[in-house]
């Protein structure tokens, strides 16, 4: 069973301190996401897990050993890189079966020598081809393969070597979109068949959100976030696991609260000076503190029919044949977004009305931290939990 504890990582280069103590506990089988923005310690994490970086502080345990001072080869993992990183010289049957070999005797690791041995990695070659439909191109070199297929036979000779542990360093990266969304749903089928630990690292939170089944958000060395995609959508722990969960990103108004009551605070909204009431509990907050909004792009709509009412000037129009999206003025701050009918008439310029539930709002303190809302709503609630 090849469980992953991560207790209190922590890596530093010199003097700097890059990741701050990481608590973090993978089961056996799940699909976990690191996800976050650039430079904020996610592939460096990816690394610490496969052995190729030493672990400055913290204990990481794999199966339920210790594996800080194993080297990769120990520690039953494989790992598939950005880069495709095949040997050009190596058809894609030799690319797969290359790292079977390297323990075998005769030339160049025994490739291809040894009875039994030759036969076992023939069936495993044949076997990981099939499930990535590479069958017909074994006999290919990498220069005559499309960036799809190349990154499908370094997913391939990860697949042969039978790993307790796969880790994903961003491989879709180099891919186009097309591309990017068939290989998506590959690996997705590959975690159904495969009886072993998936760790994936990715900037892209639609990546994210499709593959996982828990998702890691990292900001800055720390673990903004540990939970199920739509916890986190549904249920973001702060401000910034808001934002950068969902795309378009979560709308903010600022605003500062003018009056406390016991399932409810008012909030004196920035925009326009209106005052709104909130349905949120306010432990974490007084009179006078300054509070974020958010309210997602898919959850706002033109009109007034929801309690939530505001009015903006549209600025820009992005119709995309199913939806449009409207980005209205928001003073100095980013523009609000509403995501609408794909038939919506509105223009660049027209001035528009739009409301939210308030089941549907979230309200963060002055250190970003999200306040528990007092209303639920079967459609603004996470299947798996209880609130």
């Amino acid at each position: 069973m090849a469980d992953i504890t991560l207790s209190g990582i922590k890596k530093s280069y010199g003097k700097a301190e890059v990741l701050h103590g990481i608590d973090i506990d993978i089961k056996h089988g799940e699909f976990v996401v690191f996800v976050g923005p650039s430079g904020c310690g996610k592939s460096t994490l990816l690394r610490l897990i496969a052995g190729l970086e030493p672990i400055t502080d913290g204990e990481l345990k794999i199966a339920g050993e210790v594996v800080n001072d194993m080297t990769p080869s120990q520690r039953k993992i494989a790992m598939v890189f950005q880069s495709y990183a095949l040997y050009p010289h190596m058809t894609v049957y030799k690319n797969m079966a290359f790292g079977l070999t390297l323990g075998n005797k005769g030339p160049l690791g025994g490739l291809f020598g040894g009875g039994e041995n030759k036969k076992l990695i023939d069936e495993k070659v044949q076997k990981a081809a099939k499930s990535l439909q590479l069958e017909e191109y074994l006999n290919r070199y990498p220069r005559e393969l499309s960036g799809g297929q190349r990154q499908r036979v370094a997913i391939g000779r990860a697949i042969v070597r039978d790993p307790n542990v796969f880790l994903f360093d961003e491989p879709l990266s180099n891919l186009d979109a097309a591309l990017r969304v068939n290989t998506r749903l590959e690996i997705a089928k590959l975690h159904q068949d495969l009886d072993a630990t998936i760790v994936y690292v990715t900037h892209d939170q639609v990546e994210a959100m499709t593959l996982a089944d828990k998702i890691v958000v990292v900001n800055g060395g720390n673990v903004a976030q540990f939970g199920s995609p739509l916890e986190l959508y549904h249920h973001p722990a702060n401000k910034f696991v808001a934002g950068f969960i969902g795309s378009p990103s979560m709308n903010f108004l600022e605003g500062t609260v003018t009056s406390l009551g016991s399932k409810n605070i008012e909030i004196s909204l920035d925009y326009d000076g209106t005052n709104v009431h909130i349905p949120v509990h306010p432990d974490t907050t007084n009179v006078g503190d300054k509070v974020s909004v958010g309210v997602r792009p898919e959850h706002m709509q033109e009109g007034t029919d929801l309690p939530f009412q505001l009015k903006a000037k549209v600025t820009v129009v992005e119709r995309l044949g199913d939806a449009s999206y409207l980005y209205l003025e928001n003073g100095e701050n980013d523009p609000l977004c509403i995501k609408t009918d794909g038939h919506s008439t509105t223009r660049s310029g027209d001035t528009v009305e739009f409301s939210a539930e308030f089941s549907a709002i979230h309200v963060f303190d002055s250190l970003g931290n999200a306040l528990t809302r007092t209303t639920t709503d079967e459609r603004y609630r996470a299947p798996e939990l209880n609130v």
